[in-house]
């Protein structure tokens, strides 16, 4: 497996991003790396070059930039020469810490999309107190605005990813939602829980609630990415303190 990297993405980049490319190179010995950046911050950096190739780049995106003109307009950034290494055949992945719209920016317009596959969507992994696998969620941010067929194939992605890439025999795929009732929801989610339902070649167990997601109510949750973006944000978050103090007894 070769996997391009944007080196020069992420708010701590290129450091962090040169260590956890030689910890990663270190613990599996089939990763090979192509690290694309600036050659003068990069170079200095690398302990060890086995399996890893520095391709020198000019330019990098920030996050302050539009996505998209950003992608078309610096063809020499980091991003856009790894995004082009995957579309060309060689890489196998990209990996990048930088702007999340200029990354998606590069897979559309760059790399591709997967056929039958209308829009990519963001997918993390979370834990759960239930089980050692945690769930997948999708999309967390991706598209702001979905349609059902959108939700349904999110949900095909996320089953082939549970199933192949993290060895879940049956994942259970669940449609976040406001209730678990089939009829909760607006027309949005109504019409996704039908397709979902009438799918064949998943485990869909129906509505799931935000409350349960911690709890492993599904292996795949599948959600809208506005909804996905504050429900990720929320699970992230710190609990809060009690705010009452305690009084000592006179």
């Amino acid at each position: 497996m070769k996997i391009a990297v944007d080196a020069m993405g992420g708010d701590n980049a290129p450091d962090v991003v040169v260590a956890g490319v030689e910890r990663a190179r270190d613990e599996d010995s089939q990763l090979e790396f192509l690290l694309f950046g600036d050659e003068a911050r990069v170079r200095p950096l690398i302990q060890n070059d086995e399996r890893i190739t520095l391709v020198p780049t000019t330019e990098e995106i920030s996050g302050n930039e539009a996505p998209v003109q950003a992608i078309r307009r610096k063809k020499d950034a980091s991003m856009v020469r790894a995004a082009r290494a995957v579309k060309d055949g060689e890489a196998d992945a990209l990996l990048s810490l930088g702007s999340t719209g200029a990354l998606l920016a590069a897979g559309l317009f760059i790399v591709g999309r997967i056929k039958g596959v209308d829009r990519p969507g963001l997918m993390p992994t979370l834990p759960a107190a239930t089980n050692d696998h945690g769930f997948v969620m999708l999309d967390v941010g991706a598209n702001a605005d979905n349609r059902p067929v959108h939700l349904y194939q999110y949900a095909v992605m996320g089953n082939f990813y549970a199933k192949d890439v993290r060895g879940i025999p049956n994942p259970r795929v669940g449609l976040l939602n406001n209730g678990t009732e089939p009829h909760k929801g607006d027309e949005l989610h109504q019409a996704a829980y039908q397709l979902l339902t009438e799918a064949s070649g998943l485990n869909f167990v129906g509505n799931v609630e935000a409350t349960g997601l911690l709890d492993g109510v599904a292996d795949v949750v599948v959600t809208d990415g506005f909804t996905g973006n504050a429900a990720s944000k929320r699970l992230r978050g710190r609990p809060t303190r009690c705010c009452t103090r305690s009084r000592t007894p006179s």
